[in-house]
């Protein structure tokens, strides 16, 4: 676990920066679901059925899900599926260029609005793009994204058998280009 936080850290430090939409902490909550059954008093929300919550350009699919209210008015939204069902995806847009995404799916999703972090449980996949085209992908037991830092972090869910290869993996693609594969120079002899 140790060896697979410290080498994601290591080779994230070398990708460039980049941040979830800043304009999204400030933007209203909507929320969407087959069926909701909520108390006002106590600030909880039971969604079940095609729920679909965007946050500015966040967006978080799934089948059931609780969603809290803290006094401060922070949400927490815990949301999962069960066998058979599509596993819970997000998608957020990041800052730093036009069409710069980060997305990833789980069987069990929790986004904390407070610290802008979102947990993926349970065969967990997280992908950056860039114009439509993958740039990173990690996948593990367990994924803590901070889309606030645009930092990830792959570990073994708790009180699992420890059977098989828990390890993550990260698969990066290459960011320069093939000089046998680029075009000619402009400059280059004709002759």
């Amino acid at each position: 676990m140790k060896n697979t936080t410290v080498l994601i850290c290591c080779l994230l430090t070398g990708l460039p920066a980049a941040h979830a939409e800043r304009a999204d902490s400030f933007q209203k909550t909507v929320v969407r679901a087959r069926d909701s059954v909520g108390d006002l008093v106590r600030k909880v929300t039971t969604l079940n059925g095609k729920i679909e919550i965007r946050r500015g350009t966040l967006l978080i699919q799934a089948e059931h899900g609780v969603l809290t209210e803290d006094a401060q008015g922070y949400q927490h939204i815990v949301l999962s599926t069960r066998p058979g069902e599509q596993p819970v995806f997000f998608r957020q847009k990041r800052d730093g260029g036009q069409n710069l995404w980060m997305e990833g799916e789980a069987q069990q999703v929790v986004y904390d609005e407070r610290t802008e972090v979102v947990d993926l449980m349970d065969q967990a996949k997280a992908r950056r793009t860039a114009d439509g085209a993958l740039t990173d992908e990690v996948m593990g037991e367990r994924i803590l994204y901070n889309s606030r830092a645009e930092q990830y972090q792959v570990m073994p869910l708790p009180n699992r058998p420890e059977q098989g290869d828990r390890r993550g993996t990260l698969v990066l693609q290459p960011t320069r280009k093939d000089p046998l594969t680029a075009p000619a120079s402009a400059t280059a002899s004709t002759h």
